[in-house]
Order: C-alpha cells, then structure tokens, then sequence
C-alpha cells in the first residue's frame, strides 16, 4: 500500500496537476538537474570557454538563451570566438566561471566568498543576466572594512542595489569608516572617484531630508 502525502500548496494528496505550484517546483528541479547533467558530461557541446588550462565544453543554444551578449557574439562570422569556437576567459579565477556556468544551466548560484561574488558580479554585467547580479549583490554584507571597495565595484558595473546600500551604510558610518581606512586611503579615494564623493554627498542630503521629513 503506498502511503498518500497532500501537496503544500493545494493540500491535495499525490497532487500531479501541471498548473500546481508544487508540480512546477518538482519540473523545475528536474530540468535544472537535466541541463547540468548535459553540461558536465559535454554532450553536444559545440563551444568552449577557456580559463588558463580549464577547459569548460558549452552548448551555444543555452548561454544564447540565457544571454543576449552571448547570442549577439553567436551570430557574428568574423571574430577570433567564431573562427576558434573558443572564448577566452583568463582574467577569471575558474571556480568563479564554475559557478557563472552552473547559474547559466540550472539558476543556481551558491557562493562561497566575496572574492567569488565579485567575480560573478563583473561577468553577470558583462554578459548582461541581470538576474545573477541580482543575486551576486545580496550575497555581499557591508561592514566597515570592506564598503568602499564594495562601492565601487557596484559602481562599475552597474549594480543599483548594492550601490545604494553601500552609500547609505557609508554615511550612517563615516566616523568609523575614516578612521579605520585611515586618511591616506580616504584621501585617495576622493581623488580617484570624485564622482562618488559627489553620490555620497547627495546621499547624505537625501536621507537627512528624509529624517526631517518625519521629524
């Protein structure tokens, strides 16, 4: 006799019905194991990335999908990527194009330091899958040590989210923040990203505004 379980989302025993939440958790975890199963056992593949000596055998079909940079790239005829079938990826460290890879067949991503993160963070803008940035920014938390680098890299590459709550810790933190990076670093922060000294201060309006909005 097989034992009945009720769905947590319709509370029906066995539930199969396609249009469930339950069944498409259940298709989804399926088609993510399926295309990562087709990545690493490099069937059909018909591209490579490669990092130094790491070779990563990819299908064209799914970064195209996953990336309108990389189906741009796919349909030019006179680039070194399409002559070769190889892109060349060394300015990455390869566990940070293991997991990029990993999120562009299953969308899962799991990181395991900033370091990773950051590097994630650069190739989700490069190649443009916002979703990964998105994921790439909330895995980073701020603190007093690591907030200004944390600024910029949001800054360059495009990050919205993450570069509004770092402003924001920064001003909430200033004291701090410029005493520990001690006044060298301050100083040559200021003079390298004039533009952001010009963000935070215009943070630091908007929020005393806000406060005395309320106040």
């Amino acid at each position: 006799m097989t034992s009945s379980t009720s769905c947590k989302s319709c509370r029906r025993p066995n539930c199969r019905q396609s249009g469930c939440t339950c069944t498409q958790t259940l298709l989804t975890r399926s088609l993510n194991r399926d295309l990562l199963s087709l990545k690493s056992k490099s069937y059909f593949s018909d591209f490579t990335i490669q990092v130094g000596e790491c070779i990563y055998p990819v299908h064209r079909c799914i970064l195209a999908a996953r990336s309108d940079v990389f189906l741009t790239m796919f349909q030019q005829r006179d680039t070194t990527e399409m002559a070769t079938s190889i892109l060349m990826l060394n300015n990455y460290n390869s566990s940070s194009i293991d997991l990029f890879l990993q999120y562009c067949y299953s969308d899962i991503c799991v990181f395991t330091d900033e370091t990773r993160a950051e590097d994630v963070l650069e190739l989700a803008d490069k190649y443009n899958i916002e979703s990964l940035k998105n994921l790439a920014e909330d895995y980073f938390t701020l603190n007093k040590n690591n907030c200004l680098r944390l600024l910029m890299l949001a800054d360059r590459h495009r990050a919205t989210r993450l570069k509004d709550l770092t402003l924001k810790f920064i001003n909430n933190n200033l004291g701090q923040i410029f005493s520990e990076t001690g006044t060298a670093d301050w100083r040559t922060f200021r003079q390298t990203y004039p533009y952001l000294v010009a963000d935070l201060y215009e943070k630091a309006v908007n929020l005393s505004s806000t406060l005395s909005g309320k106040g």
